[in-house]
């Protein structure tokens, strides 16, 4: 109850920011200029406002996307606004480990450091259930109006949802922090048992490693995965 009461109060955790805190105020001062980062889900919601805000702060994106049109809207968008970014749009579709192989080689083949990989695509949910995604509801009705006044308590801004994921990303203080939880700008614990066990983890990458390897041999052996690189 607690917990809940401090979310919707939007109450500062040791980071000094919360809930209601916004992308750009986690990010205040930050110098990005020779960070580079790939933001998946970049052509609206969360991750278009990810974009925005990194950008802002001088980091150079890779924006990966099946259509190319609306990756090149967003950059547009954020170059009228921060005239001197950097900005790649590539095209990938997720839901082919053929097109993953390409971009990667095609990324690779750039060249360039990658310092950020961050995932919005595909994921919506509760802003207290998964740390950095939130949603974005649109009414087209006027009444109801308490339950709306209610509801919209409970959910976020989309500035508001992209604050974790730029917070963890921007914030010189975590720097050298790794393999974390965050909710609301805050060091949390996972609310996944699966997602605090270092042995699902372990077969995790070395599942993902074997899908998108070019090697028709490679077979994952769930057995002896059981360390990263196995």
């Amino acid at each position: 109850m607690l917990e809940t009461v401090k979310y919707l109060m939007g109450s500062a955790g040791s980071s000094g920011f919360g809930s209601k805190s916004t992308a750009d105020q986690v990010t205040a001062g930050a110098d990005l200029r020779s960070i580079t980062a790939i933001i998946t889900g970049a052509t609206s919601g969360i991750g278009a406002e990810t974009a925005r805000v990194l950008a802002k702060h001088g980091a150079r994106l890779v924006l990966p996307a099946r259509s190319l049109k609306a990756a090149e809207d967003t950059k547009a968008r954020i170059v009228s606004e921060c005239p001197d970014s950097e900005i790649l749009v590539m095209a990938l579709d997720l839901s082919s480990l053929n097109s993953v192989r390409n971009f990667v080689a095609e990324f690779e083949s750039l060249n360039l450091p990658l310092n950020l990989l961050i995932n919005n695509a595909g994921k919506f949910a509760h802003e207290h259930a998964i740390s950095e995604d939130g949603i974005e509801m649109t009414f087209a009705t006027n009444y109801l109006d308490m339950v709306f006044f209610m509801a919209s308590k409970l959910l976020k801004t989309i500035p508001q949802a992209a604050a974790t994921t730029c917070y963890v990303a921007a914030h010189p203080r975590l720097s050298n922090v790794s393999g974390k939880y965050f909710a609301d700008c805050n060091e949390a614990s996972s609310t996944s048992k699966l997602g605090s066990s270092s042995t699902e983890a372990a077969r995790l990458w070395s599942a993902s490693e074997i899908m998108v390897s070019r090697d028709p041999k490679a077979v994952f052996d769930p057995l002896n995965a059981t360390d990263y690189g196995a």
